[in-house]
């Protein structure tokens, strides 16, 4: 958002207003100069973001009062295609930004923004509004994620608003209302306490709270936050921020983190939740990330300041020898860890199997699950998940699953499937992966890269 705000103002101070501001002036009177524009913009902006329109004509932007000549470098781009000319913002986030700059600026009281984020985050319109923002029936219902990152940016301005930082655009004769973090707090916890949430609604939710990043409102919403199931979601840093963020104030555990394409920093920012005086981390499944060697050493650094966790799942998370350095000397200060590594067999060498069964040695309270084909109940699992993407087709795009798809597919071939009590199971996995990559058109080859074949 401060990246944007710093936009915002410049643009304004040096383009906008065309020398009408100097160097040295101030803030205030500098969006003062700008407030018309910046209202007509923000409302073009508003209300074709809720009819997802991105494209305007000129003659739209005469109904809102802007003017293509002072504004067109600025922040419209024009388009000409042979007769017909149109516009938009250099960037959907320049017309969510300027959006949400004006419902931060019309939106006061704490009823009207609790009604506004009911109908931005769940399409639930306010029965009786004398607000003209909220009074729109132009909302597209069947895109309301398309609003996500506009609500970020909106719960960013709220707190630059609160905090004084957008005076010039505010009426000074608008009374200001008191307790508005305790009120959202309010709302945020009821949210997560009464709605059967979906994943990237309850994704956005915490990013709502980062932005507005006001400690009251957190505390007040983050206990209600008994688990957080993100299952098979690609998670970005900025994601893992949100969750961080947000986490540091509930006394709950965080259960799935499984399948969400986390990467090396992504593990960096969960070491830090995992090292928090805070963490009440129980169970942490960190299954198919790629956290590589790096990431899963960040994590065993973080787990010997760690006190709660008991189990920790690791498969397909790219670990290899290097991610086993120092293992065998570290004081895990838990009462129990599964340190399940179904396909380490396949990305470890002689050196990294030998450090495991060193630690199982000196650590025998510790259950290390090397092949996981000998384990029923993972076979069973990846069965479940093999036999949930054939119903859902979608999510081997999702989360780049035919990824891991192939690393189990991999390590199968690695443990043998012909062998074993497990042996009619895993032959089962092999040949319902081995159809679902053929389906998406990606080639199952039977050649074994040669980190498979080290060792």
């Amino acid at each position: 958002l401060e990246v944007y705000f710093c936009y915002l103002f410049t643009v304004i101070k040096h383009h906008a207003l065309k020398g009408s501001a100097g160097r040295t002036t101030p803030r205030s009177e500098v969006l003062a100069l700008a407030k018309q524009q910046l209202t007509n913009l923000g409302k073009l902006a508003y209300q074709n973001l809720l009819q997802t329109k991105i494209i305007f004509s000129r003659e739209d932007l005469k109904n809102y009062g802007v003017t293509p000549a002072d504004i067109q470098s600025t922040f419209l781009c024009a388009h000409k295609e042979e007769t017909v000319e149109t516009f938009s913002f250099f960037h959907l986030t320049v017309q969510e930004h300027l959006a949400a700059l004006y419902c931060a600026t019309n939106l006061f009281s704490q009823e009207d923004i609790m009604q506004a984020l009911d109908l931005w985050c769940f399409g639930i319109h306010p029965s009786s509004s004398t607000v003209a923002l909220l009074q729109s029936n132009d909302l597209n219902m069947d895109k309301l994620e398309n609003l996500q990152m506009f609500t970020r940016f909106f719960m960013g301005m709220l707190r630059a608003r609160l905090a004084g930082q957008l005076e010039g655009l505010i009426d000074p004769t608008v009374k200001r209302v008191e307790d508005i973090p305790t009120r959202l707090g309010l709302w945020f916890q009821n949210q997560f306490k009464e709605r059967k949430l979906k994943n990237q609604t309850t994704l956005n939710l915490l990013h709502c709270l980062m932005e507005f990043h006001i400690e009251e409102t957190t505390s007040i919403a983050a206990p209600e936050i008994k688990t957080l199931n993100l299952f098979k979601m690609k998670l970005s840093v900025v994601d893992c921020a949100a969750m961080h963020y947000v986490l540091q104030f509930s006394p709950h555990s965080l259960k799935d983190l499984r399948y969400n394409c986390l990467d090396k920093q992504a593990a960096v920012l969960e070491s830090e939740v995992l090292k928090s005086n805070q963490c009440q981390v129980k169970k942490l499944y960190m299954c198919g990330n790629n956290l590589g060697p790096e990431g899963v050493l960040k994590l065993w650094n973080a787990l010997e300041h760690n006190t709660t966790v008991e189990e920790l799942y690791l498969d397909i998370t790219g670990i290899t020898e290097r991610g086993t350095e120092n293992i065998t000397n570290m004081e895990l200060d838990v009462y129990l860890i599964f340190f399940v590594v179904p396909l380490c067999e396949g990305y470890l060498t002689k050196v990294g199997r030998k450090r495991l069964r060193d630690l199982e040695q000196c650590r025998p309270d510790l259950r290390i699950i090397a092949n996981f084909v000998d384990d029923l109940g993972l076979l069973q699992a990846y069965l479940d998940w093999v036999e949930e993407i054939q119903v859902d087709r979608d999510q081997m795009d999702s989360v780049k699953n035919a990824d891991a798809l192939q690393s189990v597919l991999n390590g199968l071939r690695v443990a043998g499937v012909e062998k074993g009590e497990n042996a009619e199971k895993a032959k089962e996995l092999q040949t319902k992966i081995e159809e679902l990559l053929k389906w998406d058109n990606i080639e199952v080859t039977h050649q074994y890269s040669r980190d498979w074949m080290i060792g």
